[in-house]
């Protein structure tokens, strides 16, 4: 689940952040071997695997990681400590409540997931209008309602936002989410303890059934054939259906043609990865959820470089956020690159992509990263130039007043070298070869320009 990651991550930072009190040696004692388990909005459960760590954690530290919690998360929380059992698994709470684990549906930690606090873009404009028109009136026009596109990229906030929503007009309403995999664990359980009867009663009377990543099920064939079940079930009761997916149904392999078909009776939409427009977007919307300033240099320094997923932008928010919040200093330029650095793993900044596209450019036309930079107008300078500025674009989607400061220039120079190039792609079918070729050099299989 995101919100278990994301508390996860936030732990990294508050273990780290009692060097300013602790040797590593101390924070590796008795911190190294503390797990999250769960978050309740409220509450973080934690355990510890000895009861000399419990005793110690309990009576010196526990107050100060909930302090700590608190001020990353922008609100009070309580931490509750348990032991866990020989079998490394949390024992059950001191106060007789049941914990909940990891497979727990609540909605993530730190923000409620609306239609509200949905951001939209071209991206993920017709997903969210289809689940906006299912949350108004459920099973009277797309149904099942199937959701695809790569992770992180709000699948999941719009089946939370769903079930706000219907929830908040019918309270009573039996709203049931679940991933793929738990519906596939829940069902071996009832066949284990012969408790199928309870198993189908849940999931075939319900009002509505979203299921999270469904392209888990596909293979596991007592599964499929129980979801077949489920699914004929509550279709033929007028109940909405919605699921979500990595890929489109015809592209999950191993998953029954009889439940291919099923899936695109109704609307089947995608969410693709963010522009760079509505990457700036969230990442304004979520500095604000978390109250940082981030100076406008910065902002754009982070839509260009984190590119893959909304995720991954929550992620490098958080993360900067409390780095700039523990250790008291303002979010600037130097500490943007040292927390994107590890989130961006084996993927390049835009800084070597720009320095590969100089490359490729002096490969094809022989004109030097300086002349590229410099104040020569020759036409052989000015076309290589046109060239450079309309491929940094197209593969890096940076702003144009950033493109233009890279070349010393406004962001007019920026539009205009750009809308000369797209004015000879209209006629010139070999320069779309050369600009494709070029493109490939630096990007690989991606992008690609055509007459």
């Amino acid at each position: 689940m995101a919100y278990y990651d994301d508390m996860c991550e936030i732990w990294d930072i508050v273990r780290e952040s009692f060097h300013d009190k602790l040797s590593s040696e101390t924070i590796k004692l008795w911190f190294g071997s503390v797990k999250i388990v769960s978050f309740t909005g409220r509450e973080l459960t934690m355990s510890v695997p000895s009861s000399l760590r419990y005793d110690v954690i309990k009576s010196k530290y526990i107050d100060e990681i909930g302090r700590r919690f608190s001020k990353i998360l922008g609100f009070d929380i309580d931490v509750v400590l348990i032991l866990e059992n020989h079998d490394g698994e949390p024992e059950q709470r001191s106060d007789g409540k049941k914990t909940n684990l990891i497979g727990s549906t609540m909605p993530p930690f730190n923000f409620e997931y609306t239609f509200d606090n949905f951001i939209v873009g071209n991206s993920n404009r017709f997903a969210h209008a289809a689940a906006t028109a299912v949350a108004a009136a459920p099973a009277m026009n797309y149904n099942p309602l199937f959701i695809y596109g790569p992770s992180g990229l709000g699948k999941t906030h719009l089946l939370y936002a769903i079930t706000n929503e219907v929830k908040k007009k019918k309270t009573n309403a039996e709203v049931i989410y679940i991933k793929g995999e738990d519906f596939t664990n829940q069902l071996i359980e009832a066949l284990a303890s012969q408790k199928t009867a309870e198993f189908r009663n849940k999931y075939r009377s319900c009002d509505m059934l979203l299921i999270d990543d469904i392209q888990f099920i596909a293979g596991k064939v007592s599964t499929q054939e129980e979801f077949f079940h489920t699914f004929n079930a509550l279709y033929e009761e007028h109940k909405q259906i919605i699921l979500t997916s990595d890929r489109p149904p015809r592209e999950i392999k191993t998953l029954e043609d009889r439940l291919k078909t099923r899936f695109e009776w109704g609307l089947i939409a995608d969410i693709q990865p963010p522009d760079l427009e509505l990457r700036i977007a969230i990442i304004k919307k979520k500095a604000e959820q978390v109250n940082i300033v981030i100076p406008d240099d910065v902002l754009n320094f982070l839509a260009e470089n984190l590119r893959s997923n909304i995720r991954q932008i929550e992620g490098a928010i958080k993360k900067l956020g409390a780095l700039a919040f523990l250790n008291g200093r303002e979010i600037s330029m130097e500490l943007a690159r040292s927390c994107i650095s590890e989130l961006l793993g084996g993927e390049e900044p835009v800084s070597v992509t720009v320095d590969k596209i100089f490359a490729a450019v002096y490969r094809k036309y022989g004109i030097s990263k300086e002349d590229l930079l410099g104040k020569k107008r020759t036409k052989e300078i000015a076309q290589a130039r046109h060239v450079s500025i309309y491929l940094i674009k197209k593969i890096t989607e940076m702003s144009y007043p950033n493109i233009g400061k890279i070349f010393g220039r406004d962001h007019t120079t920026a539009l205009s070298s750009c809308d000369v190039i797209e004015k000879k792609l209209r006629t010139d079918a070999a320069l779309a070869m050369d600009l494709n070729t070029m493109i490939k050099e630096v990007a690989g299989d991606g992008t690609k320009i055509s007459v």
